[in-house]
């Protein structure tokens, strides 16, 4: 069984998120950036949401919930910083839901 596309696209889009602060994209750039994560990411929570709790890893509630807030609350302050800073936040999140969808994955196959 090969790797979910999902699973493909969230770990492209983390890695465009966390590059050294000097090769971020420009605001614009930013802006699709978030998008992308967000909807990538909202598929990821759903998919975790729909797990059976017990083939849930520990820590898979609080990036559940973490996931909830940043979606939900967007940048904290303004300007180009807060949202580079938000995009980044997304993808540590996002990288923790892939984790915990792994590891159900995983739990479920044994």
């Amino acid at each position: 069984m090969g790797v979910p596309q999902d699973h493909v696209e969230a770990i492209a889009l983390v890695g465009r998120a966390l590059v050294p602060y000097g090769e971020r994209p420009g605001p614009e750039g930013v802006a699709a950036l978030i998008d992308d994560l967000i909807t990538c990411g909202q598929k990821l929570h759903d998919a975790l949401c729909g797990t059976p709790s017990p083939q849930r890893p520990a820590g898979a509630f609080e990036a559940l919930a973490e996931w909830e807030y940043f979606a939900a609350v967007g940048p904290l302050g303004s300007g180009s910083h807060a949202n580079w800073n938000h995009a980044r936040g997304l993808a540590r999140i996002m990288r923790q839901l892939v984790r915990a969808l792994e590891h159900a994955a995983g739990a479920s196959a044994s």
